[in-house]
């Protein structure tokens, strides 16, 4: 009984996480590819540092 409520606890937030990356896809695009250009960005800040 326990683990069929955990089941159907884990499997209803899995279905609420689908659905919102669904409603906000752009969103989160955005979002990601301001992180990869800030990761890219202090990558090359370091790198250039280091060897100067």
């Amino acid at each position: 009984m326990f683990c069929r409520k955990v089941k159907v606890f884990f499997k209803s937030g899995i279905e609420n996480v689908v659905a919102f990356s669904k409603k906000h896809k752009s969103t989160i695009a955005r979002l990601a590819g301001k992180f990869v250009i800030y990761v890219c960005k202090t990558v090359i800040e370091y790198l250039l540092d280091n060897y100067s």
